[in-house]
């Protein structure tokens, strides 16, 4: 299924952030300092395990559950 990536890393923000917009860039921030650059990332982006993986590891780390 393409654009899980996507999915994941949308679902990071909503969790996050909890909808306050002025959290969002510094999110990405943070993401992109831990390897993945959320603006790389649309609906149409492959699967890519590796990125998966990196994902539901960073939510971990802030507390999150992505699975």
């Amino acid at each position: 299924m393409a654009g899980q990536v996507k999915v994941l890393i949308d679902q990071l923000i909503q969790l996050r952030t909890k909808g306050d917009r002025g959290l969002v860039a510094p999110l990405k921030i943070k993401l992109i300092m831990k390897g993945v650059d959320p603006d790389m990332f649309d609906s149409d982006s492959p699967d890519n395990p590796v990125v998966i993986q990196r994902l539901v590891t960073i939510a971990k780390e802030m507390g999150y559950d992505l699975t």
